[in-house]
């Protein structure tokens, strides 16, 4: 994959030329010191700690609002992490009072006023409530922190709390550039406050940046982390549908610039209406195509992803690169590659109950599943059982 099509599938460089036939976004350019935040580092460092090559990861920290919108409630809320409730104080004889901000002292607590004031500004504007996304991706596998489970943010602070806790994100800033096979990083570039010289990453493979958080994950254990070097980066608040029918939507395939393929987005699941419905959508899709797509977006190999209303009508939803780290979903990048599949589109959908691929399991953390002997979960439940029976049996267990 080249840089140059990679960088045609950030948000901020489609949308303007197909804001009539997508959803209503507000596009704000990220300061530095909000990358800084999300990729883990103080936001605002002092420039007389030295050149901070020996720097720790801070922990998560959500930055200080000054509007007083505070995020949906915290992920202990409905999925608490064991580890953390042994040692608090909120489990086992707290009162009212003890309930608090234990980040509201932290020396690395970062505030971002004209930041915060430009998004909550933004989301007013998209009717309450919006969908973030960096360049390319969005904290798809960071809604285990949310209250409702999805990406819905109507606040700084939610935003803040999804883009720093994904592995999405992470992506984007690490290693979504990185991976192009021509990308060559500018002279005097930081990494962690590390001077690193020019020169492509050794090794880099050919990515996409429709995040797969498993790849995600092991990218960030093998020490790949963000590079100031420059590269602005973009916060996009799209406008929240509530509404939205996860069979509607479908992943477009160009190849040499001819829609070869389509499947069905949500390839986890089986819609009984979609096998039928496809017939209608797949003339729709190719107008859509032809008239909007293809005369406009420059790359002779991407993909694309529509909306279709119940009505016919087509809403571009995102672009993203051919291969590497994007899905391909009900094909393999393997059959899409194959020469003479251009001469004729193949559409796909789950036809039957019991044809799903696995889908991601990128909805929350590992720790949460794992129930197993010996699992966080388990030693956590026999602790609290050892506390419960110890307060019992205690001469003072009534008051």
């Amino acid at each position: 994959m080249l840089l140059e099509e990679l960088l045609r599938c950030q948000i901020h460089e489609w949308y303007p030329a197909f804001r009539r036939h997508s959803i209503p976004t507000a596009i704000i350019p990220l300061p530095a010191a909000f990358l800084r935040y999300l990729a883990g580092r103080a936001a605002y460092p002092d420039p007389d700690s030295g050149s901070g090559a020996d720097e720790e990861p801070l922990p998560f920290l959500l930055p200080a609002v000054t509007s007083g919108r505070q995020p949906f409630a915290p992920a202990h809320a409905h999925h608490p992490d064991p580890d953390s409730l042994l040692s608090s104080d909120l489990f086992f004889g707290s009162s009212a009072e003890d309930v608090h901000d234990p980040d509201a002292d932290h020396p690395h607590r970062p505030e971002f006023l004209e930041l915060e004031a430009a998004v909550d500004a933004a989301i007013a504007d998209l009717g309450g409530a919006a969908l973030p996304k960096l360049n390319w991706s969005a904290p798809k596998d960071a809604t285990f922190m949310s209250a409702d489970g999805t990406t819905r943010c109507a606040c700084f602070a939610e935003v803040a709390m999804l883009l720093r806790a994904s592995d999405c994100v992470a992506h984007d800033l690490a290693s979504a550039r990185q991976s192009c096979e021509d990308f060559v990083r500018p002279e005097g570039a930081r990494r962690n406050a590390r001077k690193v010289g020019a020169g492509a990453e050794e090794g880099a493979a050919s990515n996409a940046v429709d995040c797969d958080a498993e790849d995600a994950r092991e990218e960030d254990s093998s020490g790949d982390a963000w590079v100031d070097d420059g590269f602005q980066y973009y916060l996009a608040l799209r406008k929240w549908y509530p509404g939205l029918r996860p069979e509607s939507e479908f992943r477009c395939f160009v190849r040499e610039r001819k829609l070869v393929a389509v499947s069905q987005r949500d390839a986890s699941a089986y819609y009984p209406s979609l096998p039928g419905w496809s017939s209608e959508v797949q003339p729709n899709i190719e107008v859509f195509f032809e008239e909007v797509i293809e005369p406009q977006f420059g790359s002779n190999h991407y993909t694309f992803d529509v909306y279709v209303t119940t009505d016919g009508r087509v809403k571009l939803i995102d672009f993203n690169p051919w291969g590497g780290y994007t899905l391909p979903l009900l094909f393999t990048w393997e059959e899409l590659d194959a020469e003479g599949r251009e001469h004729e589109l193949e559409f796909r959908v789950v036809m039957q109950q019991g044809a799903v691929r696995p889908g991601l399991m990128t909805a929350v953390p590992y720790d949460m599943l794992d129930w197993g002997q010996g699992s966080g979960w388990d030693v956590f439940l026999k602790k609290a059982d050892e506390e419960l029976n110890r307060q019992m049996n205690s001469p003072d267990g009534d008051s």
